[in-house]
């Protein structure tokens, strides 16, 4: 072998050597910046090659769970106050929104719905049983489950710089649970505060998201702003407002956002959604990523079983106010999810 081609050769294996270390490195500063060790990144990386389970579907289904949970002197629970149906509809690209009230009654727990994540916590499986109970409820198979507590959200929306909705009807809630109470109760200290949401333009961040989307004491009417159904309204108008926002791209303004957006959800989240399944189904969505769009849909609530798809009995149920379905076996309730989605 000529000198010639022996230096080539060493020049060659060289820039192999440098390349490969280059990619460690780089490796490594990026393991480390996402609290993850190299080997899961190149297990992730790898796993996204294989074949990917999410293309061959038409809808990925979710159940998002809000969780309040509150021990202190006003309250003790672990029930989910929001309870949001999500379809993913890879043929129209539409990501399809379904506010379930948190008291509608399941008939084979002998509970309201909003109990089912305390009871999953007593499963082995707790989310096979969340997604077991929703089904039965819903009539469709649930992929996948995200729980998500009142500080994930506030630090949530710290991360993207806050919100701006328009609000229709504004309200005034005299019986907002007091936070200074809650962290010291005391005589001196009242019990409850007032909370004030002006019609027109809102910008909502950590210092007022909690109170927009828990609220529910501002009157006994839709209209008022009170009851169940009016915050679901203000949590679907938050819901479309934060995917506008990711969609634009303007809630990362720096690139180290992006790892902080990482841990927020890796170390915070509760779900039974791996990264390489999020990889996968952004690969599924390809490059449609911009024609998604948001469908709300509205279930019809009735006074009898005859006007709506759920109604509110005359008696309760168990001393509980409660919904239940126009059909006790749920069908005109699964029957319009299926409608809506498609």
């Amino acid at each position: 072998m000529s000198k010639t081609i022996r230096t080539f050769f060493v020049l060659f294996l060289g820039i192999i050597a440098i390349s490969a270390i280059g990619a460690f490195t780089v490796l490594g500063i990026i393991s480390q910046k996402l609290g993850k060790q190299p080997d899961y990144i190149y297990k992730t990386l790898s796993g996204v090659d294989k074949n990917n389970p999410y293309s061959a579907k038409e809808k990925i289904n979710f159940i998002v769970l809000g969780l309040d949970e509150r021990n202190d002197s006003l309250e003790k629970t672990e029930a989910t106050d929001t309870i949001i149906f999500v379809s993913l509809n890879l043929k129209n690209f539409k990501i399809n929104t379904i506010s379930i009230p948190r008291d509608l009654w399941s008939y084979s727990l002998n509970k309201k719905i909003n109990e089912i994540y305390p009871l999953s916590l007593q499963q082995v499986d707790k989310f096979g049983f969340i997604k077991s109970n929703f089904k039965d409820i819903l009539g469709q198979n649930i992929d996948h489950v995200v729980v998500i507590n009142t500080n994930n959200l506030i630090e949530f929306v710290k991360l993207i710089g806050g919100v701006d909705i328009v609000l229709d009807q504004g309200f005034i809630d005299t019986k907002y649970p007091n936070p200074e109470y809650i962290k010291n109760p005391s005589k001196d200290i009242p019990v409850y505060k007032t909370v004030e949401f002006k019609a027109g333009p809102v910008h909502l961040d950590e210092s007022n998201i909690t109170e927009f989307v828990r609220s529910r004491k501002s009157g006994n009417t839709l209209a008022q702003g009170g009851t169940d159904l009016a915050r679901i309204q203000r949590q679907q108008l938050l819901l479309e407002a934060l995917i506008a926002k990711i969609k634009s791209g303007q809630f990362i303004q720096k690139s180290s956002q992006i790892f902080d957006f990482y841990k927020f959800w890796d170390q915070q989240i509760s779900k039974d959604i791996t990264d390489v399944d999020v990889i996968q189904i952004i690969s599924a969505i390809n490059q449609n990523f911009s024609k998604l769009t948001l469908n709300k849909v509205e279930i019809k609530v009735g006074n009898t079983a005859k006007d709506g798809i759920i109604y509110h009995p005359a008696k309760f149920i168990n001393q509980q106010w409660v919904f239940i379905p126009s059909s006790k076996d749920y069908q005109g309730l699964q029957q319009f999810i299926n409608q809506s989605i498609n």
